[in-house]
Parts: structure tokens; C-alpha cells; sequence
């Protein structure tokens, strides 16, 4: 009888694709729980009040840990991570909390859908990676396919909340755009936690001011207030979504390349659609289904052209040049 024993090697394979699923998962049931919270609260307040706590509870004490028996990192690391953080999680953030809260979370998990898109234009506008010509296609067909959701066919009689908030939702996925294409290198030589807990400490100081001008520190007091609930679906953002899903993706980006990476986000409407059916009653419409399979063959149309191996020279000079490479944005909320 034939047996299916798994070797080391092949777990070791195997292990960043089951995390990166994991991570999928989580994404999409991030959306669904930051609705259900911003149901008694504001964006502001509920970036300020997660931000805080995932940074004290967890990555201060795990920073300081991995600091003690680890290596420092250089200052022209921490600028490049500075950097990062404030665009990446601090900005990210924000724009995804207020995003999300003026569209529905089947609606925002295909406009986030656009971050790959995104983080080749900064490629190419800062990097100077070429877009070929079937990239040009595919990127092509996806925004177009974006914004006809966004507005409707018609930006006169479009939804202006929609809009916007489908606006915020792919500037948030643009600014995780440009942390993937900064954090990329350091993963190389860097542990992936060293790297995610160092950004939380530099992006949650930067989104206290920002909030505190959103009115979100004079609503500090309403928290006391809020249901047993949305306490449940804040402790889910904190310690899931906040701190497995960064570490497991830190860590799964490390192991596998760019194509393998990019499939997994193709999940992720299907999950959102199915959480969002179940637990906030929303519809999915035909013009919903058409356009998020346009974005996703568009998709597929960019990571395709990119997924081609190219001569072992070229691929050398490149990585010498260039350590970084599109993958799929994470969940910035």
C-alpha cells in the first residue's frame, strides 16, 4: 500500500504556502471585523486605540527581546524602514480605516485587490522596472475594471462615498506598495520579525498626532461604552490580524518568489464575499462578479509577463541592482 510521507524538504516547501493562506484568511476577515467595530466607533479612534495597543502588548516587548540577543540595526537601515513605516503602516492605515468605512467589505477587498498594480508603477517610477507590454494590458483592463465599479459607468451619478472610499482604499494599497518595495531588501538579511515589530514602533507615534487632529483623542472616553462585541472584534484585529498576519507574511514572503506569492490574493474576494454574506448580510451583484474577475485576469495578465524567467545574467544583474519584487500587498488595517 502506497504511502504519502511528507520529507523534511518538501514541509520546509510546503510551510510558507500554508502560511501565506493562513494570512489570506485573515485579510479577508480583517475587512468584515473592521466594519462590525466601526459600528460604534470612528476610524480615527479605531486606528489610534488598535495601533496602540497591538505596538504595547506585543511588539515593544518582542523588539526589545529580539534587540538584547540580537543585531542592531544600521541607521541607513532604520531610515529606509523610517521611511517605510510611515507610509506603509502609519498612512496605510488610516486611508484603510476611513476607506473601508464608507464602502462595503466585499467592494473594498477588490479595490485592494489593485496593490500589485501599484507596486510596479512605483517600480518602475523609482526602481525603473520596465512594464511590458502585456503588463501594460493587464494593468490596463484591471484599473479600468476598478473604476467602473467605483463608479458605476458614470462618474455623474456615481456614488461619491463609494468613491472616495474606493479612492483611499488603492492610495492605502499604493503607500503598502512602496513599504513592500522598501522592507523587501532588509528581509534578505534582517529576521522578518526584527523588521515588523521595528515598524510598529515607528509608525503608531506617527498616527497620534493624525488621529488626535481626526477628533479621535477626545473620544478616547467612549471606549468605556462600547458593547462586548465590538471589544471581541478589536481584540481580533490586535492580536490576528495585527500580529499573526504581519509576522506569518513577513515570514512566508521570505521563503517563496514573487508569482507564488501573488496567486494567494486571488482568495481574496472569495473569502470576503463568503464572510461578508454571512456575518454582514451584504449582496453580491453582477456588476460586482464581472468586474472582480476583470481585475483578476488582469491580474494574472501582470504577474504572467513578470513571472517569466529571465537569462541567468540578466537575473543576476537584477538582483544586484534590484532586491525587491511585486508581490501582494498586505493588510495594512
Amino acid at each position: 500500500m502506497p504511502t504519502f510521507a511528507v520529507t523534511p524538504a518538501r514541509r520546509r516547501q510546503l510551510l510558507p504556502l500554508v502560511m501565506l493562506t493562513v494570512v489570506v484568511l485573515i485579510w479577508s476577515s480583517n475587512n468584515i471585523a473592521s466594519k462590525l467595530v466601526l459600528r460604534e466607533t470612528s476610524p480615527g479612534l479605531l486606528t489610534l486605540v488598535r495601533f496602540t495597543l497591538t505596538t504595547v502588548l506585543f511588539h515593544l516587548p518582542a523588539f526589545l527581546i529580539i534587540r538584547r540577543y540580537g543585531a542592531p540595526l544600521r541607521r541607513a537601515e532604520w531610515v529606509r524602514l523610517g521611511i517605510a513605516s510611515v507610509m506603509g503602516y502609519a498612512l496605510s492605515a488610516l486611508m484603510f480605516q476611513i476607506g473601508i468605512s464608507m464602502t462595503t467589505a466585499t467592494y473594498a477587498s477588490l479595490m485592494m485587490m489593485t496593490g500589485p498594480l501599484w507596486t510596479a508603477v512605483l517600480e518602475r517610477v523609482f526602481v525603473g522596472t520596465q512594464i511590458g507590454g502585456q503588463q501594460g494590458i493587464g494593468m490596463a483592463i484591471s484599473f479600468a475594471s476598478a473604476a467602473f465599479l467605483a463608479t458605476g459607468g458614470s462618474l455623474g451619478e456615481a456614488n461619491s462615498g463609494l468613491l472616495i472610499g474606493g479612492i483611499l482604499l488603492m492610495g492605502c494599497q499604493t503607500t503598502w506598495g512602496g513599504y513592500t518595495i522598501l522592507t523587501k531588501p532588509l528581509l534578505a538579511h534582517r529576521p522578518p520579525l526584527t523588521i515588523v515589530t521595528a515598524a510598529s514602533l515607528i509608525a503608531t507615534p506617527a498616527i497620534w498626532p493624525v488621529t488626535g487632529w481626526m477628533g479621535a483623542w477626545s473620544e478616547l472616553e467612549l471606549i468605556w461604552t462600547w458593547s462586548a462585541a465590538t471589544w471581541l472584534g478589536l481584540a481580533y484585529l490586535v492580536f490576528v490580524a495585527g500580529v499573526c498576519s504581519q509576522a506569518l507574511y513577513a515570514y512566508g514572503l521570505r521563503d517563496v518568489t514573487p508569482s507564488q506569492a501573488m496567486a494567494f490574493t486571488y482568495l481574496m474576494p472569495v473569502f470576503t464575499a463568503f464572510f461578508a454574506a454571512i456575518f454582514l448580510d451584504e449582496q453580491v451583484t453582477l456588476a460586482t462578479v464581472v468586474c472582480g474577475a476583470a481585475i483578476v485576469f488582469g491580474l494574472w495578465l501582470v504577474n504572467r509577463d513578470r513571472a517569466r524567467p529571465a537569462p541567468r545574467r540578466v537575473r543576476e544583474v537584477a538582483d544586484d541592482l534590484d532586491p525587491t519584487a511585486t508581490v501582494p500587498s498586505g493588510e495594512p488595517g
